[in-house]
This record gives C-alpha cells, sequence and structure tokens, in this order.
C-alpha cells in the first residue's frame, strides 16, 4: 500500500513539474519579448511603454504568476534552473537572459529561492 502512494505522489510531483515547466516557458516567452521592445526603445520613450503595454501575453503575466505561487520556490527555482541550462546549452541567449530577469523578479516576489540557497540545499540533500 505504501508503494502505490508513494508512486501516486511522485506520479502527482511529475505532473506539477511539466505544468510549472509550462508556466515558466509562458512567462519567459513574454519576458522575452518585453526585453526586446525594451531593446528597441528607450525607457523613457513613450511608444516603447505602449509597446510594451501591447506585448503578446503581457495580460497573462497575473494568471501564470498565480499558478507559480502554488508551487514551493525550491520547485520553481529547480525547474528554471534546467530550463536556464537548456537555453545556455542550446546558445539561445536571448532566451536564457530573459529567464534571468525572470528569475530575479521571482526571488524577489519570494516565489523562488535565490541560486545561493538552492545551491546549498543541492549539497544537503537531493534537490526535487
Amino acid at each position: 500500500m505504501a508503494s502505490q502512494e508513494q508512486q501516486a505522489c511522485v506520479s502527482v510531483e511529475v505532473v506539477d513539474n511539466l505544468i510549472l515547466g509550462y508556466v515558466l516557458k509562458k512567462l519567459t516567452d513574454v519576458f522575452e519579448v518585453l526585453m526586446e521592445v525594451s531593446r528597441q526603445h528607450h525607457p523613457d520613450n513613450m511608444q516603447g511603454l505602449l509597446e510594451m503595454g501591447s506585448v503578446k501575453g503581457a495580460a497573462l503575466i497575473p494568471f501564470w504568476l498565480k499558478r507559480v505561487e502554488s508551487s514551493a520556490p525550491i520547485q520553481v527555482s529547480h525547474v528554471l534552473i534546467e530550463q536556464m541550462n537548456d537555453a545556455h546549452t542550446f546558445k539561445q541567449t536571448p532566451r536564457f537572459q530573459a529567464q534571468i530577469v525572470l528569475f530575479d523578479a521571482l526571488v524577489e516576489a519570494s516565489l523562488a529561492m535565490d541560486i545561493e540557497r538552492y545551491s546549498q540545499l543541492g549539497k544537503e540533500a537531493p534537490l526535487p
């Protein structure tokens, strides 16, 4: 019986990580476009601000963040760092830069664990 419960927990965790991965991908997509728009316009340029507001998906940021809030900060860090490693490996520099900004924003909002604490946990115990 305990084995079935463990399998169920692992299955739920896998599904949760897949959903979280999808949400972080969507947030990264929006951040990537926002960063491109901001590169094209100076921050004090009103046209740039108007274009940033019309970025596809920007209106969904609160929805995606709500989903991130339901995950543990260590899980958010783990999944996003895996995605960052993939972007870095495949030399997707704009995506990697957007993920760095997203990661910092999530840490600032206490939705992700900062890299130093996350790294320390990896030395003490296995990560999710």
